[in-house]
C-alpha cells in the first residue's frame, strides 16, 4: 500500500500506517503519531486514567482539523461539556 497524500503530488512512497480517522493510508512524512490517554471508572464513579498512553496515527488533514476544533473551542465549555458526560 503506498502513501495517499504522496500519491497526490506524483510520487509512491510505502505506506506505514492507516489513518486513525479517515482510514487514508499515510508515509512517515506525512503521519502524526499522538497519544491517547485511555481511562477506566472505578469505585464510585471516580475516573482513573490508564498508563501507559496509547497511540494513533493521524494523517496531515485529519491533524489540522482536530487541531482546528481544539483550537476553536472555549476551554470552559469543553471542560462543561465533559462532566455533563461524566454524570450521564
Amino acid at each position: 500500500m503506498n502513501c495517499f497524500d504522496c500519491s497526490i503530488t506524483g510520487t509512491t512512497t510505502p505506506a506505514v500506517a492507516v489513518c486513525h480517522d479517515c482510514g487514508a493510508a499515510v508515509c512517515l512524512e506525512h503521519s502524526f503519531v499522538r497519544q491517547h490517554h485511555l481511562t477506566r471508572t472505578a469505585t464510585i464513579n471516580r475516573i482513573i486514567v490508564v498508563e501507559p498512553a496509547a497511540r494513533f496515527v493521524r494523517c496531515a488533514t485529519c491533524t489540522a482539523a482536530d487541531d482546528a476544533v481544539h483550537r476553536d473551542s472555549a476551554p470552559s465549555r469543553r471542560h462543561a461539556e465533559r462532566h455533563t458526560a461524566l454524570r450521564v
